[in-house]
């Protein structure tokens, strides 16, 4: 366990990403790995991006249909414009 206070919700989880691809420096890895050990609702969270990073690796490779592509993007372009 890290000297430093542990890490809150928010700052944990805007972590996550970077926690679950390996991108943290030791230090901060060990806070965002001790804040997940003693967070219930954290947790969740976290198992939830590492699956969702495992479908997509597991699934890369795979052609879009053009159709998906289109909506994906159009829903992109209004949420940018609001």
């Amino acid at each position: 366990m890290s000297d430093r206070p542990m890490l809150n919700c928010k700052e944990a989880v805007a972590q996550l990403w970077a926690f679950i691809d390996g991108e943290l420096p030791a230090a901060d890895a060990e806070r965002v790995h001790d804040h997940l050990h003693a967070c219930g609702a954290c947790s969740p969270q976290h198992d939830y991006q590492r699956a969702f990073r495992a479908f997509l690796r597991a699934h890369q490779g795979r052609t879009i249909p053009a159709d998906l592509r289109r909506r994906i993007f159009q829903r992109l372009l209004e949420e940018e414009q609001t």
